[in-house]
C-alpha cells in the first residue's frame, strides 16, 4: 500500500470516528445510523463498509483510540503509581471526551455497548500493560479495575450536576485503585506470590 494510500486511510477512519463521536453528542447510539456517519463524515457509504464491517466495529475503534490516548497521556502517574494523581487525570479525561463516554457508558443505548466497552477496554489494556499477565491474579486485578471504573463513571456521568471531578477521583481512588494495589501486594492464599 502506498504512503499516499496509508494516508487515505487514516484520514478517513479519523473522519469516521470524529462523525460518530459527534453524532452522539445529539443522538442515543442505536438511532446512529452507517449512513448517518457516512454522511457526517463525508464520505461514501460503501466507503464506511472499506474501513469497518458495522457500525459496532466503529464503536470498537473509538473505544480502543479513546483508550490508547488516556494511556499515553497518563503514563507519567501510571509509570509513578500515583494513584491519586491517575484518578484525577482519569476524570479529567473523561470531561474532555464527555459525549463519547456519556453515549458509550452512561447512554441509554443499553447493555450491549456497556459489554463491548469493558470487553475493549480490558483487552486494550491488556495489550498496551507493562509486562505479560502471570496468571489469575493479574487477570482479576484488571477485570476489577476496568469494570469498577466502568460502572463508576456510569453513575458519575448520571449524577454530574451534584459530584465534581475531585470527589468523583476520589471515589476512584478509594473504592477501586486502593484496594486492587492492596489484593496485588497481598494476594488471597491461592493466587500466587505478591507482585508489583
Amino acid at each position: 500500500m502506498s504512503t499516499v494510500s496509508d494516508a487515505r486511510v487514516v484520514r478517513t477512519r479519523e473522519a469516521l470516528r470524529r462523525a460518530m463521536t459527534g453524532l452522539a453528542e445529539d443522538l442515543p447510539l442505536d438511532s446512529i445510523t452507517v449512513r448517518a456517519i457516512a454522511a457526517k463524515a463525508g464520505v461514501g457509504y460503501a466507503t464506511f463498509f472499506r474501513h469497518y464491517s458495522d457500525k459496532d466495529a466503529l464503536l470498537a475503534d473509538v473505544t480502543d483510540n479513546l483508550v490508547r490516548d488516556f494511556l499515553t497521556q497518563a503514563a507519567p502517574w501510571l509509570q509513578q503509581r500515583d494513584r491519586t494523581g491517575a484518578a484525577k487525570f482519569l476524570c479529567a479525561f473523561v470531561e474532555s471526551h464527555l459525549a463519547i463516554y456519556k453515549a458509550l457508558i452512561a447512554g441509554g443505548s443499553g447493555d450491549t455497548v456497556r459489554a463491548e466497552m469493558l470487553r475493549q477496554t480490558m483487552a486494550t489494556m491488556a495489550q498496551t500493560r507493562a509486562r505479560k499477565s502471570e496468571g489469575p491474579l493479574d487477570d482479576l486485578v484488571l477485570f476489577q479495575t476496568v469494570s469498577g471504573i466502568l460502572n463508576l463513571l456510569a453513575w458519575w456521568l448520571r449524577n454530574l450536576d451534584t459530584v465534581d471531578a475531585d470527589t468523583m477521583a476520589e471515589i476512584i481512588e478509594r473504592l477501586i485503585l486502593t484496594p486492587v494495589s492492596t489484593v496485588r501486594r497481598q494476594p488471597p492464599a491461592g493466587l500466587g506470590p505478591p507482585t508489583n
